[in-house]
């Protein structure tokens, strides 16, 4: 038992020094067990309400945890979502330098085309501007006929016509590509300026998400700590709620240890009075035959004052029957006391009484011939002569 509270104390020394740590007061040295007690049972207290503020900043930041984590996966999703937007773009611009590319390639053989129906049409005005009336009088002397004239004359018109109206066609196309070109560099030129703000919104949320991230990492290292003091302060607790049952144990086993009798006791008057009947066989007095006397009886006035023979608790009090008012106390070890034909009880049923403790006042009641004490005493409910225990 000594080792044992030994281990107690030093727990409680170890909790004590770690409480000390957190709270930051200075605690008294253990002294008796009711004291210790009483500073466990403060400390408790004071460990509930610190794990009380300690799982309240738990939850906060648990809270702030969540949001920062929401807000961090709201930025990392609008950085994927302008990532995405910024490869349409991109891919939007190649689609349209390709087109741009084929559309330059377009002008520069319509412009080929358009040279060279130039070069062709020129060439025939200047012949025909050079050499025209040599040609018409070789056309009229080559002319077969009138009707050959005319057709020759037909024949290099339409030459002209064609190659003019080529020419028209040519410039007309070459404007409608040229408008295309406008237009696609336009649309490349627009799609630049959204990569630039793609760009620049992909790098802002990029410098959101880091912030964010910052901001989780510091909430993850400080729900740690909170964790961590939580832990401690439910395992302070649960070391001192148990030492504390340890110590009230050890404190109700004292008082019951205090209540058990010494197994020495004294005489259970206050006055020495006469022994009126022995225990043993004897003639009943009222009932006037032979029977086994229980107890010894002790011829005192009335009123007398009955004391607890030794510390006990008091197991009965009250009326009992042919006893009268009648009280049994038990004294540990198996061994109990009665006092009966009381005209006053002083004490109740649990009560822990000293040796020496007035209990009651003698009487005559229940069957009774006179005032007197019926005292008694029991091992293991077996009624023993008190003689053998009286001084």
């Amino acid at each position: 038992m000594g080792l044992e509270k030994a281990g107690n104390k030093q727990k409680v020394g170890c909790w004590l020094l770690i409480i000390l740590c957190f709270f930051g007061f200075a605690l008294p040295l253990p002294a008796q067990d009711e004291q210790d007690l009483g500073r466990i049972q403060d400390l408790i207290t004071r460990t509930k309400q610190q794990l009380s503020k300690a799982k309240k900043q738990e939850t906060s930041v648990l809270d702030a945890l969540l949001t920062a984590q929401q807000e961090l996966d709201h930025s990392e999703q609008e950085l994927e979502r302008l990532d995405q937007q910024l490869q349409r773009v991109q891919q939007g611009i190649t689609n349209l330098t390709q087109e741009l590319v084929k559309v330059e390639q377009e002008l520069e053989r319509l412009n080929k085309l358009r040279r060279d129906r130039e070069d062709q049409y020129n060439r025939r005005l200047v012949a025909v501007y050079k050499y025209g009336p040599l040609s018409y009088l070789e056309i009229m002397v080559a002319a077969e006929s009138v009707a050959d004239l005319i057709s020759k004359f037909e024949m290099v018109a339409h030459f002209l016509r064609a190659d003019a109206q080529v020419i028209k066609e040519v410039t007309g196309i070459k404007r409608e590509i040229t408008s295309q070109q406008q237009t696609l560099q336009a649309k490349k030129e627009d799609l630049e300026k959204q990569q630039a703000t793609v760009v620049a919104l992909e790098q802002a949320a990029a410098q959101e998400r880091k912030l964010n991230a910052v901001l989780v990492q510091r909430a993850e290292k400080e729900l740690t700590k909170v964790q961590q003091d939580r832990k401690r302060f439910e395992t302070a607790l649960d070391e001192l709620e148990a030492t504390s049952r340890e110590i009230e144990a050890e404190i109700k086993r004292r008082q019951q240890q205090a209540a058990l009798g010494t197994g020495k006791m004294i005489w259970p008057l206050a006055t020495k009075g006469r022994i009126s009947s022995p225990f043993g066989n004897r003639m009943h007095p009222i009932l006037k035959e032979n029977r086994f006397h229980s107890g010894m009886d002790i011829a005192v006035p009335s009123g007398t004052e009955v004391r607890a023979a030794d510390r006990g608790k008091v197991l009965i009090s009250g009326w009992n029957g042919g006893y009268g008012y009648y009280i049994a106390i038990d004294h540990g070890n198996g061994l109990s006391t009665a006092y009966a034909h009381n005209s006053r009880l002083l004490v109740k049923e649990g009560d822990l009484v000293a040796q020496g403790q007035a209990i009651a006042k003698s009487g005559s009641t229940g069957l009774s011939t006179g005032p007197h004490l019926h005292f008694e005493v029991r091992k293991e409910g077996v009624p023993i002569d008190p003689a053998d225990y009286l001084p």
